[in-house]
């Protein structure tokens, strides 16, 4: 299939690589030329603009960063929309809000191609061994044709609904990783400060019900004191105030993630941004005087 993927930063490298590494042909896009060089080493094709690798591709894929970035991709001067193909589809897989993702499919539409989201969980590693998990939104025709590019990315892959449903399920679980990165924060000071070795607190846990993902994948990391950013506290926090604001308009009430948005706002002035979000921990620490 002829694919093109437009955004090759922390994950979208990565992605894209699996993708060419799977024999699909690849047309590849960033405003940093330094990711499109080793895409290209690997049998990329480097674009100049946005429409070019749409005019190239039978479906495009988006991983930039926000709703603006999505928006000005697709509708911009050179934008996808200026080189789509009346075949062409057109997937999301950057964490934005939901309503942006129905509003671009209702652009995409109208212009003759199609739109679907794909978003992504795990991180770095996962990203690098084709190994993430994906929800699709969108028709179940349009999910399909993607299938064969959406396989070379990830391994766990469910179909949520139509667009805007996988979105809305990507901001759940990001919010609820989150939310539980601060809670094994607020466990290891407390532990930490009543003499327990850390060790013995990571199994201790793995005993009971508070069992979870994230101390059993960040544990080495976080013992070694790596915080070089897999999954960045930035992109969390944006995550989660994506979060709040969707919560908001359904009139959802979430104290707990409240909570959590204020921490990890706490930890941008903090200047943790740019670290990985299991940072959240020196936080912590400062705050209880580590």
């Amino acid at each position: 299939m002829r694919v093109g993927f437009v955004g090759c930063g922390t994950m979208g490298e990565h992605m894209a690589r699996n993708i060419v590494k799977k024999g699909h042909e690849l047309s590849v896009y960033d405003i940093d030329v330094e990711p499109l060089q080793r895409l290209q080493a690997d049998g990329a094709s480097i674009k100049q603009r946005p429409a070019d690798v749409a005019s190239d591709s039978e479906v495009t894929i988006l991983m930039v960063v926000n709703d603006q970035q999505v928006r000005d991709v697709i509708t911009g001067e050179n934008g996808l929309l200026d080189g789509l193909r009346p075949d062409g589809t057109i997937v999301i897989m950057s964490t934005i809000t939901p309503g942006v993702c129905v509003e671009m499919a209702e652009v995409v539409r109208a212009a003759g191609g199609d739109l679907m989201e794909a978003p992504v969980v795990l991180s770095q590693p996962a990203a690098i061994a084709g190994e993430l998990g994906i929800y699709l939104g969108g028709a179940p025709e349009t999910c399909e044709k993607a299938m064969p590019v959406i396989r070379c990315m990830g391994k766990n892959i469910i179909r949520m609904g139509d667009v805007g449903r996988a979105m809305a399920m990507k901001l759940c679980h990001n919010t609820l990783t989150m939310t539980i990165a601060q809670a094994v924060s607020e466990m290891i000071v407390l532990g930490t400060k009543a003499g327990l070795d850390f060790d013995d607190m990571v199994t201790a846990i793995s005993y009971g019900g508070a069992q979870n993902f994230f101390l059993d994948s960040k544990a080495p990391t976080i013992k070694e004191r790596d915080f070089v950013a897999r999954f960045s506290l930035a992109n969390m926090n944006k995550d989660v105030g994506l979060t709040m604001v969707f919560a908001d308009t359904l009139g959802a009430s979430m104290p707990a993630g409240a909570v959590t948005k204020q921490t990890t706002s706490s930890a941008m002035a903090a200047g943790l941004g740019p670290e990985d979000f299991s940072a959240l921990l020196k936080l912590n620490e400062r705050l209880s005087g580590i």
